[in-house]
């Protein structure tokens, strides 16, 4: 009833999400059920469900099972339940279900001003960090824990891609690498965004609008431009004109009401690889198509080919957008340190690029080079060895 309720709003949450809060209210009830509590009741003060549930995740936590942001989820779900039953249902309970107070928080908006606001916070969902993962992890959090690949790793990859000769893979990787695109953005890209004919001679590269009302989707819906090397948009429209894309367009069962609305990137079944969450199949989808069967094929064809190649690195599809953004700085410092661009044009520039919402973000680029003291400098003709690479 209390996932049905959320249906209703005027709002409604992505079907991930939901799945999300159903993965964590059904790991509270098994927990509930080994332990023999009523979750509809707190008889004592020491015996309320919420506390009770949270020590146990404390102690997960203790034990290195579970990270402090698994326990602020877990708990905000419970919690979201349990005012549903209080404030919906009028169920009552003898003891307060948790503490309630209010805290002032600071953060940076998205010019990078530092500002405070003060929100509602609850007892049972305060967590505190064990450690801080940006002084010991390796990793860019955007969106996740993405580590930026180096030159000579983005390189062996590519001529992976080339041996494999998978070309929507090929093509999907070469798109993430060279706008920064999610994976989600990368495999809901529609035909229609590649109709436009490329004057080569005039145009080096061409702007995509992606996000809302685009059928394209982005982290959060939010409307974004991508900005493809001429000579990439190119070799996605030769590919649409293909016969190899048009068998896979002829296998699909899902016909659009435009036909320029297809995905540009389908399976041999003629399935999307991403499903588009406005797209009016997807009730029609035992499995709604998730990146599965990219994540797939890094983890078996792709790291297979790398190891017959001598290389052998832990990467996943998410972290080209981060190599994508490294790639860019490195471009752009040489500029700084020759006091011919000055840091911050440079960070927003970047910051416009990647889509980022908050120049804090795009700062994190910067603090990972100068915290690793990278030794291979900038290479401005990566990207056009790239090209030759691919084109060989």
């Amino acid at each position: 009833m209390y996932l049905l309720s959320k249906l209703k709003n005027y709002q409604k949450p992505s079907p991930k999400t939901l799945d999300s809060i159903a993965t964590d209210l059904k790991h509270f009830k098994e927990y509930c059920d080994s332990e023999n509590i009523d979750y509809l009741s707190a008889p004592r003060k020491i015996l309320r469900p919420t506390y009770l549930y949270r020590s146990y995740l404390q102690q997960l936590l203790r034990d290195g099972k579970i990270s402090p942001n698994t326990i602020k989820r877990r708990m905000s779900a419970v919690v979201g339940f349990y005012e549903y039953l209080i404030n919906i249902e009028g169920i009552e309970f003898k003891f307060p279900l948790w503490e309630s107070g209010i805290a002032s928080i600071t953060y940076q908006d998205n010019k990078g001003f530092k500002q405070s606001k003060q929100v509602n916070t609850k007892d049972v969902s305060r967590v505190v960090a064990t450690s801080n993962p940006d002084l010991f992890d390796d990793a860019i959090v955007d969106g996740g824990r993405l580590h930026p690949l180096s030159k000579e790793q983005q390189i062996a990859i590519a001529k992976a891609l080339k041996t494999i000769r998978n070309t929507e893979m090929t093509l999907s990787f070469l798109i993430a690498l060279t706008t920064g695109a999610r994976i989600q953005t990368v495999f809901t890209l529609r035909k229609k965004h590649f109709e436009k004919p490329l004057k080569e001679e005039v145009e080096t590269e061409v702007k995509i609008k992606v996000g809302y009302g685009t059928d394209c989707d982005t982290k959060f819906n939010k409307i974004h431009t991508l900005i493809f090397p001429s000579w990439v948009y190119q070799k996605v429209r030769i590919y649409l004109n293909s016969p190899r894309y048009k068998k896979r367009e002829d296998n699909s069962t899902h016909i659009f009401e435009n036909q320029n609305k297809q995905y540009i990137f389908l399976t041999n079944r003629g399935n999307p690889f991403y499903a588009a969450h406005d797209d009016p199949y997807r009730h029609l989808y035992k499995e709604v198509p998730n990146g599965a069967t990219v994540r797939q094929f890094v983890f078996t064809s792709l790291k297979k080919q790398l190891k017959k190649d001598e290389y052998q690195f832990d990467f996943s599809f998410h972290d080209l957008r981060a190599s994508y953004g490294m790639n860019l700085l490195d471009k752009l410092i040489p500029l700084v340190d020759k006091k011919e661009l000055k840091l911050s044009h440079a960070l927003i520039h970047i910051k416009e690029k990647m889509g980022h919402s908050s120049l804090s973000t795009t700062e994190k680029y910067l603090n990972f080079r100068e915290r690793h003291k990278i030794k291979e400098q900038a290479q401005d003709n990566y990207e056009t060895y790239l090209m030759e690479l691919l084109n060989e």
